[in-house]
């Protein structure tokens, strides 16, 4: 086991809660993934801050993964981090109340009908438990996040207008909830092959990122799809890569850093 700590979250809609079959795991990544202490909206009990000691097939949404997961073996297997995980995500959501789901990442909790609905709060809850019960689990070096879909013009005009607003309060909020107000994030943008891809919402998260200097995009517009709006097997394994090596470039975590050879991009 090593002696090198690192401590990250996560947060998001489909692409990050996992949509592409366990079958079609590209090795060298198998499960159970050790070397990771792995906290979600999945795992039993995380609402006691309960962490599994290895990420397994039950552990994920369904019996798929996302991009995240070729992140934490990167970080655990190649930079050989202890990595502990808290994560909570939900496919089809937005943050506006007015986009996709009854389930919004809005900051403004009051206007929910209700706080159940608020996956916010439920990832404020995860992380204070995992915090709680975890000396592990208190400097958090980093948080990983894709979402947008779920405010698309097409659904909701407002949520797309105010795509950047709600945006903005909701990576504030994630940041104060792990006392780190520059907390450095990173996230991507919505494939351009994607029926749910809206410009407006693009252009507010690069906007965003031109603001914050602690915010990382990686370019997604040419990701390729298993479906309408998911990323695929050599997507999600490059958007998996290419967030470790921007958390090595950006000085986050310190290891070698790993090919990125996927044609399309």
């Amino acid at each position: 086991m090593t002696s090198k700590k690192l401590t990250i979250i996560s947060a998001g809609q489909s692409n990050i809660d996992g949509r592409v079959p366990v079958s079609e795991l590209p090795k060298p990544l198998l499960l159970p993934m050790k070397n990771v202490k792995y906290c979600s909206n999945y795992t039993p009990d995380h609402e006691k801050g309960v962490f599994q000691d290895e990420i397994k097939v039950t552990d994920l949404s369904t019996n798929r993964w996302g991009f995240d997961l070729v992140t934490y073996y990167h970080l655990s297997q190649m930079a050989n981090y202890d990595l502990t995980v808290m994560k909570c995500s939900e496919g089809g959501t937005s943050i506006d109340v007015t986009g996709e789901s009854d389930d919004h990442w809005t900051a403004d909790i009051e206007k929910l009908d209700s706080p159940d609905h608020s996956l916010l709060l439920q990832f404020k809850q995860i992380i204070d438990a995992c915090r709680k019960a975890s000396a592990d689990a208190q400097d958090v070096k980093a948080m990983l996040w894709h979402q947008g879909e779920g405010d698309r013009a097409s659904f909701s005009k407002k949520a797309a207008d105010h795509y950047y607003e709600n945006l903005k309060a909701m990576f504030k909020a994630c940041r104060s909830f792990v006392d780190k107000p520059e907390l450095p994030i990173f996230c991507g943008t919505v494939s351009h092959n994607s029926t749910q891809y809206d410009e407006k919402v693009e252009t507010a998260l690069l906007k965003l990122a031109r603001e914050d200097s602690n915010l990382h995009v990686i370019d997604m517009q040419r990701g390729t799809l298993l479906d309408n709006f998911h990323f695929d097997v050599d997507s999600s394994v490059y958007f998996g890569k290419a967030l470790y090596n921007e958390m090595i470039a950006q000085g986050v975590v310190e290891g070698p850093k790993t090919e990125v050879d996927y044609k399309a991009f």
